[in-house]
């Protein structure tokens, strides 16, 4: 059940956080500049899980000097490096290019744990992540613009994200610090580590009309609060492997919203991108839920003198 819930929330996670760029360009036509917007994302939701800690019994603010280190390295990661990456890239290379380099993190994620922790990924996982990867790539425009600088901005975002879904995974935080207490300090860090790029932007000064704050607060409680929730829990249910190569899920849903609101145009290979990411994402589920039941039934084999 508890798988159930974590692959149901991974999904959901990777829907909020393919809504993310459909809300950012409605804001930033408001007038917010995407340093600010970076800020105000992971800042919106400070006193939302201070409230939430508050109210929960058995979750309190205390925090150890170990749990801070954690949490700076997954802010660094997760939140700055990510973020910050991915916008730079942009300016060198075709937006579709660089998302799909930077979801190629589901491949990193794989690597890094074979590498690091020496963690196999079984069949199911192999065949899902190259159905994934494939997917995604359809969303890349070939002759769109590209240089070598924004390929590896792009990459390295990819990276930054492939690492703090591992080590959350491994470093077993939220089940020492209690879920949203880990929330809160990981938001509130990473606004603290993004205050300085938002000030030195200048974009901090001069907001928009009433509008643009509802819009924005849509954006940050979507795709930074219930995204970056919904992707924790999953991360801590079905693991980090698992996780990441459903979130492929996100330039799906990106694609779909965009050619809903924005009249966007959802080619031929889009189209393609969207029926493998699918097809990745149930076979993950499916087979690794028929693996574990055939493992389950058959009995294991004794030793024989």
């Amino acid at each position: 059940m508890k798988r159930t819930k974590g692959y149901l929330a991974t999904i959901l996670s990777a829907m909020c956080y393919g809504s993310g760029p459909l809300l950012a360009t409605l804001v930033y036509r408001c007038g917010f500049g995407v340093n600010s917007v970076s800020l105000l994302r992971v800042l919106v939701p400070v006193p939302v899980l201070m409230l939430l800690v508050l109210l929960r019994k058995g979750e309190s603010f205390r925090i150890r000097g170990r749990q801070c280190m954690q949490i700076l390295a997954l802010a660094v990661t997760g939140s700055v490096l990510t973020s910050l990456l991915l916008f730079q890239s942009i300016r060198f290379i075709d937006t579709g290019i660089a998302t799909s380099l930077n979801f190629s993190y589901p491949a990193l994620v794989v690597l890094l744990d074979r590498l690091i922790y020496r963690q196999k990924a079984d069949r199911h996982q192999w065949i899902a992540l190259v159905l994934c990867l494939a997917g995604v790539a359809m969303f890349a425009d070939p002759g769109g613009t590209f240089t070598w600088k924004g390929f590896f901005l792009a990459l390295g975002s990819g990276l930054a994200f492939a690492l703090y879904v591992l080590y959350m995974e491994r470093s077993r935080i939220m089940e020492t610090m209690g879920f949203y207490a880990f929330s809160f300090w990981f938001f509130l860090v990473s606004s603290l580590l993004l205050t300085p790029f938002a000030l030195a932007s200048g974009e901090l000064g001069g907001f928009t009309a009433f509008p643009g704050w509802l819009l924005l607060l849509a954006f940050a409680v979507v795709d930074g609060l219930a995204g970056t929730l919904l992707q924790e829990y999953g991360v801590n249910a079905v693991g980090g492997r698992a996780a990441s190569i459903i979130s492929a899920i996100e330039p799906m849903t990106c694609a779909l919203l965009g050619a809903v609101f924005l009249h966007e145009t959802v080619t031929l290979r889009s189209a393609a991108g969207i029926c493998l990411i699918v097809g990745a994402t149930v076979f993950l589920i499916v087979g690794g839920r028929t693996r574990r039941e055939s493992e389950q039934t058959t009995p294991k084999k004794e030793n024989q003198p």
